[in-house]
């Protein structure tokens, strides 16, 4: 368990008379202080640590069956709420739940509160893979008059990375045509699998993937399928009606979709027009797939950067600078933990306080 906000322990010494080993959050020395000489106990472990962050609980590298925040959430700033929660559902096992409770601030109490919502958490939650399973109001238990408690308690859905529920609404609920925002999980899905080194960590939120290499196992997955003729929708025939397929693509027929791998090597003409095919799958996915995937409540899915193009010459070698040259693909750390097999990850590139290493 984790009891996120502790104070003196008093809710962290409750969880171990059910029987369970507790880890009490508390910035502040003073109540930590006080909660050692009150419940001394080795089945509660104090660590000095704060919202929105939680950097030492995340170190630990442990994952928690129940987090409690008791009277903790108003006190978080409304723009630090959205990272405060993606860290804490970070902790979450499958299948686990978060309980917060919550008051609205009053002028007669010093201390900074903020304005909370149960709809604010119902977003926060359906972004990040989990749901509100119960809400629910109760009196104050000192009996101060006008104050009113609301507890909410969240749930992680049992599949392993709580990514689901996001991914399920871009594959059913999306309101455009989803060919190829399917198409492009299925690309992130395969690099995952093969590729996971040309990835890299840019922060807490986003894990970068190279164009590049997107448009090369996108022309990979897409050639053979329109070769033989099989439509992309009702409308189209072969390499007729597809967004990506210009001059260029039909140029390149005659080569392999096998021969779209990784540090390959073309010459010529194969070079020349491979590189303007891959230019034109760049250029198609940042303008559908990565532009129109969206989460539930509207914001887009994916994030992309500009690349800095490289001078063709008459040779094409498909390295990680040609890759990273078209800009990167920046996906949600969720939703490629999710398409990861069993959870892999790579090395972060940025430290624990945030800076580039």
């Amino acid at each position: 368990m984790l009891d996120v906000g502790a104070g003196s322990g008093r809710d962290a010494a409750w969880l171990v008379c059910l029987g369970h080993q507790v880890i009490a959050v508390e910035p502040s020395e003073q109540m930590r202080t006080r909660g050692l000489r009150l419940h001394g106990t080795d089945k509660i472990r104090w660590i000095n640590d704060r919202l929105p962050g939680l950097e030492n609980v995340h170190r630990l590298g442990i994952s928690f069956d129940f987090i409690l925040l008791n009277a903790v959430w108003m006190h978080v700033p409304a723009a630090d709420r959205r990272r405060a929660f993606r860290k804490l559902v970070t902790l979450l096992k499958p299948g686990a739940w978060m309980a917060i409770s919550f008051r609205q601030p009053d002028s007669a109490n010093p201390r900074s509160m903020f304005p909370c919502h149960v709809d604010e958490l119902e977003q926060l939650a359906r972004i990040h893979g989990s749901f509100i399973e119960r809400v629910e109001t109760a009196s104050d238990e000192l009996a101060r008059p006008g104050i009113e408690w609301t507890r909410v308690i969240i749930r992680l859905p049992d599949d392993g990375t709580g990514a689901l529920p996001v991914i399920r609404h871009i594959i059913l609920k999306d309101s455009k045509f989803s060919t190829y925002k399917l198409a492009l999980l299925r690309v992130l899905a395969r690099i995952a699998e093969g590729s996971l080194g040309l990835t890299r960590l840019v922060n807490e939120e986003y894990v970068a993937v190279p164009l590049g290499l997107v448009a090369v196992f996108w022309l990979r997955q897409f050639k053979p399928v329109l070769q033989v003729g099989l439509p992309q929708m009702p409308t189209n025939v072969g390499l007729d009606g597809i967004g990506f397929v210009k001059d260029a693509c039909r140029r390149i027929t005659h080569l392999s979709h096998l021969d779209f791998r990784v540090a390959a090597r073309f010459t010529g003409q194969n070079a020349l027009f491979l590189h303007q095919a891959i230019k034109d799958a760049v250029s198609n996915i940042k303008a559908m797939p990565a532009k129109y995937t969206s989460f539930p409540n509207g914001p887009r899915v994916y994030g992309v950067t500009s690349g800095h193009g490289l001078r063709l010459v008459r040779e094409l070698v498909l390295d990680p600078d040609y890759l990273k040259s078209f800009g990167e693909l920046l996906v949600p750390e969720p939703i490629w933990r999710a398409l990861t097999r069993h959870g892999a990850w790579i090395e972060p590139a940025w430290s624990p306080s945030g800076s580039e290493s």
